[in-house]
């Protein structure tokens, strides 16, 4: 009786060792199984909580700033946008203004003369003043190569059809005071002939006043 309960005894031991072995078994895989799961759901929050910020941002880009909806505004108050929702800078209303500030342009006045020298009288008093670069008190002077020379000669030939290098200068003189001068030039075939006046500007320089188209050399 005694080995018999003894057998039994080992047998039960043994039987119990090997319910704990498939409890601890089963204990294991329950908490890989849990820690997996868990990873699972950190990183699917984690996926979730990255991309819920994107939504906002793009709604962000797509909204324009409150201040540029703000200046669209008041540029389309203004008149300042174009077809096609452009805004238009004002420089072309600077412009305008400042072709409204400029001299206005007019053209020559030509007249007949009782001269039979001169075919015809031209003038007008918005032909510009050739600038000089002298400095200090002007003294008029009719040396060839000197500077008052040559701008006076540049003057005379900014109001006539000819080439200063292509052309015949007869004569350039005094017209009566300091601050005047006339001079006589013609085509190197003498076909156009010119008698052109000019006038001193303090500090400005000399100015064609009157240009003389001639018929003849003659008595001139």
């Amino acid at each position: 009786m005694e080995r018999k309960r003894r057998f039994q005894t080992r047998q039960q031991y043994a039987e119990q060792k090997a319910k704990q072995s498939k409890f601890q078994k089963a204990d294991k895989s329950l908490n890989y199984l849990i820690a997996i799961v868990a990873v699972l759901i950190v990183a699917t929050l984690i996926f979730i909580i990255s991309r819920d910020p994107a939504p906002d941002n793009e709604a962000q880009q797509d909204e324009p700033p409150a201040n540029s909806v703000a200046d669209g505004s008041e540029a389309a108050e203004d008149g300042q946008v174009d077809e096609d929702g452009q805004v238009v800078k004002e420089e072309d209303e600077d412009a305008s203004n400042d072709a409204d500030s400029l001299p206005e342009e007019t053209e020559d006045t030509v007249s007949n003369s009782d001269n039979p020298a001169v075919q015809e009288v031209i003038t007008n008093p918005n032909w510009p003043v050739y600038p000089t670069a002298q400095t200090g008190e002007h003294v008029s002077t009719f040396e060839k190569g000197h500077i008052d020379y040559e701008e006076k000669l540049k003057a005379i030939f900014s109001v006539i059809e000819l080439e200063q290098d292509n052309s015949i200068v007869l004569r350039v003189n005094n017209n009566g005071n300091a601050k005047s001068a006339i001079a006589v030039v013609t085509s190197m075939d003498k076909e156009q002939k010119y008698r052109v006046s000019i006038e001193w500007i303090d500090n400005e320089g000399w100015k064609p006043t009157q240009v003389e188209v001639l018929n003849t050399l003659e008595g001139i």
